[in-house]
């Protein structure tokens, strides 16, 4: 029966061994984190929220076996020219049930110069699923603002 077996594989090229058994180097599914990140002028003032480029945006997951639990972002990204991010989940907690419950964004990092600065204690942005389909499911921050800050 080994043999028969051993046989078989033998047969196969090494890209349908792969995909038989399930792993290799082709990625299986992909989780995206999105959302945008903008600084909101003070009430009085009637700009719209201008985009905040280069702001670092972590996403915490409080889950599995993490000692230091959400202390520490999974994955980062950095915001472009529009405010807008994208942030790809590592492979091994695309399995997490209920990943929108347990996983949120923060923002770690604001570029020097910005006018907006994040409170002491800025709340985590909880996440929902925008879309899924063909391995790749996309969950959404929506609208980040942070306001501006009155002094430098």
């Amino acid at each position: 029966m080994v043999e028969e077996e051993n046989s078989l594989v033998e047969l196969l090229s090494r890209d349908e061994a792969v995909q038989m058994a399930g792993y290799g180097e082709h990625k299986l599914s992909t989780v995206l984190i999105t959302g945008s990140l903008h600084c909101q002028t003070p009430s009085h003032q009637p700009h719209a929220p201008s985009p905040i480029q280069g702001a670092v945006v972590g996403v915490k997951c409080d889950s599995y076996g993490n000692e230091r639990k959400g202390k520490r972002s999974v994955a980062r990204g950095v915001t472009d020219e529009f405010g807008d991010f994208i942030v790809d989940i590592p492979s091994h907690l695309h399995a997490i049930p209920k990943l929108e419950k347990v996983c949120s964004v923060k923002v770690d990092s604001i570029p020097k110069g910005s006018m907006c600065k994040p409170f002491e204690v800025m709340r985590h942005k909880g996440l929902r699923l925008s879309s899924f389909g063909n391995g790749i499911r996309i969950y959404t921050a929506g609208n980040i603002r942070i306001h501006h800050s009155p002094t430098p």
